[in-house]
């Protein structure tokens, strides 16, 4: 059901036309940051020893725990959906804002992409043959439902940006159609998306991680989840347009409280029907950390986890080349294994820092600028033609 004139101009934002005002109207959820770094480390836990160690020392609870950090890319598969529909509602519905939509995702997330696979040649001696490089380097080594192992081969992690790259190409067009239904048409296609996800356990489906569904691309299973999370951004429009602060009328903090706890207790489980309902304790907590005040969210907040945050990317991106790298020198260097890890993380944390501010910001203004000059040179033909 279409959206009333009403709804639309309520949560609408005026059109921005000049190069880099997309996103420019929206203000910033610093709790949505800092848990990016959360989950990154996360994952980073979860490729350690760490599970390991503890299951044989008899600490279930906690083994199952860090067992599962791998279900942290759901949380991310939502967290980009709810982001890029909260930053871009309205903003997209033009070719020109379609175009400038992809610049910006691939100018966001394909100079440090690029620097982590040159790294993994190098460090990791992961190099794939060209036509899966070639498939790697355009992001699209998750999309083949007959060659799933090709996904992982260069470096492992980047099988969930070649599955955000599909997530951003179907993006403007799921967004166009969802902005403009109805409140409640949102919320059942929302609660509908849940049911899926657990019921088909989605969330158990990665690469190397749970079994892997016949002929269906790696990176179209999860499509589920990141279309909650553009549910859930377009559904906090327009709470935040009606003026109301939490999802449900309930004691401030509450909500993101007990999402939080529901999310502890999901991953606490060995990986079966408990872990998937993850999906739903996640998309809770996202939803709670950006709507309502809270603890939680004070924390997500502070200056360390927010400009932890901006590394997020790289302590993801990076993990494999750098961990390569700090087994090179923990043995150059006669270190424990005790004293490895230590390293490890350490080195993670610098290089993740210089890769945001030596590669991902210079490389994103170079390619924002490089196509903000292509535009302006395409306009200028084109009127050079109509004249």
């Amino acid at each position: 059901m279409p959206q009333s004139a009403v709804d639309r101009t309520s949560v609408s934002p005026p059109r921005l036309t000049e190069a880099g005002d997309l996103t420019a109207h929206r203000p910033a959820l610093p709790a949505l940051t800092g848990v990016r770094f959360v989950a990154a480390f996360y994952v980073v836990l979860f490729h350690s020893r760490l599970p390991q160690v503890l299951e044989a020392r008899h600490a279930h609870w906690a083994a199952n725990f860090l067992g599962n950090g791998a279900l942290a890319v759901v949380l991310f598969f939502l967290l980009s959906g709810m982001i890029l529909s909260y930053t871009y509602q309205g903003q997209i519905e033009s070719s020109r804002g379609v175009r400038r939509f992809y610049e910006s995702r691939f100018a966001r997330v394909w100079p440090l992409y690029v620097v982590s696979l040159l790294l993994s040649s190098l460090l990791d001696h992961t190099t794939p043959s060209p036509a899966i490089a070639v498939a790697t380097l355009c992001m699209v080594q998750a999309w083949n439902p007959l060659n799933t192992s090709m996904a992982g081969a260069w470096n492992f992690v980047c099988w969930t940006l070649s599955t955000e790259a599909l997530f951003y190409l179907i993006f403007p067009f799921v967004q166009r159609w969802l902005e403009r239904r109805s409140t409640r048409l949102q919320v059942g296609t929302l609660v509908a998306l849940l049911l899926l996800c657990v019921g088909l356990r989605t969330s158990l489906h990665g690469f190397s991680s749970g079994p892997q569904w016949l002929h269906v691309p790696l990176a179209l299973i999860h499509v589920p989840e990141f279309l909650i999370g553009v549910c859930m951004g377009n559904l906090f429009n327009r709470q935040r347009a009606a003026g109301r602060a939490g999802p449900l009328p309930l004691p401030a903090g509450l909500w993101t409280t007990l999402a939080a706890l529901a999310t502890v207790v999901c991953l606490c489980f060995s990986e079966g029907w408990i872990t998937a309902l993850c999906a739903a304790s996640f998309a809770a907590l996202l939803y709670g950390l950006a709507a309502e005040s809270s603890p939680l969210q004070r924390l997500f907040s502070t200056r360390l986890l927010l400009v932890s945050g901006q590394i997020s990317y790289g302590v993801y991106l990076l993990q494999w080349p750098v961990k390569a790298a700090a087994n090179l020198l923990s043995n150059h260097l006669h270190l424990s294994t005790s004293a490895t890890f230590p390293l490890y993380i350490v080195l993670l944390l610098a290089v993740s820092a210089a890769g945001f501010f030596g590669v991902e910001e210079p490389g994103r203004k170079l390619l924002r600028s490089g196509f903000s000059r292509w535009e302006r040179a395409r306009g200028q033909a084109l009127e050079l033609r109509r004249t």
